[in-house]
């Protein structure tokens, strides 16, 4: 997977996010520098097991769609193969 699906690229848009808003509430007084970096901490933690989490599911969902529309495919041709058979006997019938 490439871009935007990744778990490189989550985990990494969020660390910039991180990066560049707790500084900003420190900065205008909203926390103080402890709780900033202590609360930045903690969603980078969570981000760290959450994001693999649901890029995984994502992923695996994805793939069980595309199995069960080549499965359906399969099986169409298998019936157009079946009914063309049956049209070339009853052509051979006659």
């Amino acid at each position: 997977m490439t871009g935007y699906k990744t778990t490189e690229f989550w985990l990494s848009a969020i660390g910039a996010l991180v990066a560049v808003v707790f500084p900003l509430l420190v900065a205008y007084g909203v926390l103080d520098s402890e709780k900033g970096e202590m609360w930045a901490a903690l969603i980078l933690a969570v981000a760290g097991v959450v994001v693999p989490i649901v890029v995984g599911s994502i992923a695996k969902n994805y793939a069980d769609n595309r199995t069960a529309v080549k499965l359906e495919a399969v099986s169409l041709e298998r019936e157009a193969v079946a009914l063309e058979l049956l049209r070339l006997e009853a052509l051979g019938n006659e």
